[in-house]
């Protein structure tokens, strides 16, 4: 019998639901022992209307930035699929420009990196005395928002969606973390680490001792040792491949 690299270890993946597949398989085909923990769960924001009023004037803008998957989503539905031709887009992360590709958009500006440093760098040039619209979370970071601003862009911010613990995860992990190590786990945003240690609220600062957190980028890495916890493995690239690829290596089967 062939023996995969990941055989008999069980992973955590806290994703959405929705967004968790391509995660949970590529760890399959390594073969661990894939255990779905969603953390997030994607709801539209509790007023709709600024975003339904910016895609209804999406010709008036020059540019658009999108910093996930979810808010171009929340985007496209909005503005029923379509976004104007001269609508330049600067996006977050291949998986926000695929989703784009998807509704046969091409992005101007993908920041492969997967931060909004990375983005501000590429981007700031170019939006001086522009319209940008930033539809974004509702608990979104205002670095990247300060950023645009101080690069003199008319910025408007909307938020297109936001998110909440499903409610039956706490149920679901205390069946997957009675006493035994926590082992591995991964986190692919400061919000899903925050989410994971207040399921064990007074418990976790013994419980977060075992715990072997797998980082999709240094981001949340930082939130993760902000809530004392030092990543074991950090991703290359903020992708499912190079996250995988770092659980792999760190257990000893290494990919390069």
């Amino acid at each position: 019998m062939k023996t995969t690299p990941l055989t008999g270890i069980r992973v955590v993946v806290t994703r959405a639901e929705a967004q968790a597949s391509e995660l949970a398989r590529r760890l399959a085909e390594a073969g661990a022992i894939v255990a779905p923990l969603p953390l997030i769960e994607v709801i539209p924001p509790a007023d709709p209307r600024p975003l339904a009023r910016a895609a209804s004037e999406l010709p008036l803008y020059d540019w658009a930035v999108l910093t996930s998957a979810n808010g171009a989503r929340a985007l496209l539905d909005a503005a029923e699929g379509s976004l104007p031709a001269r609508l330049a887009i600067a996006v977050v992360g291949n998986a926000t420009a695929a989703v784009l590709r998807e509704a046969g958009v091409e992005p101007r500006i993908v920041a492969t990196k997967g931060n909004a440093e990375v983005l501000l760098a590429e981007l700031g040039p170019h939006v001086a005395h522009r319209r940008v619209l930033l539809p974004q979370a509702a608990d979104a970071r205002p670095l990247l928002a300060q950023g645009l601003e101080a690069a003199g862009a008319d910025l408007t911010i909307v938020i297109a969606y936001d998110k909440r613990l499903p409610p039956d995860t706490p149920a679901r992990a205390a069946v997957l973390f009675p006493s035994a190590p926590v082992g591995w786990v991964t986190f692919t945003s400061g919000g899903i680490a925050r989410r994971f240690a207040d399921l064990f609220e007074g418990a976790w600062p013994e419980r977060r001792r075992d715990l072997l957190a797998a980082s999709i980028g240094p981001v949340t890495s930082a939130d993760l040792r902000a809530l004392g916890v030092e990543p074991a493995v950090e991703a290359a690239q903020p992708t499912d491949e190079a996250l995988v690829a770092g659980i792999v290596d760190r257990v000893g089967f290494p990919t390069r």
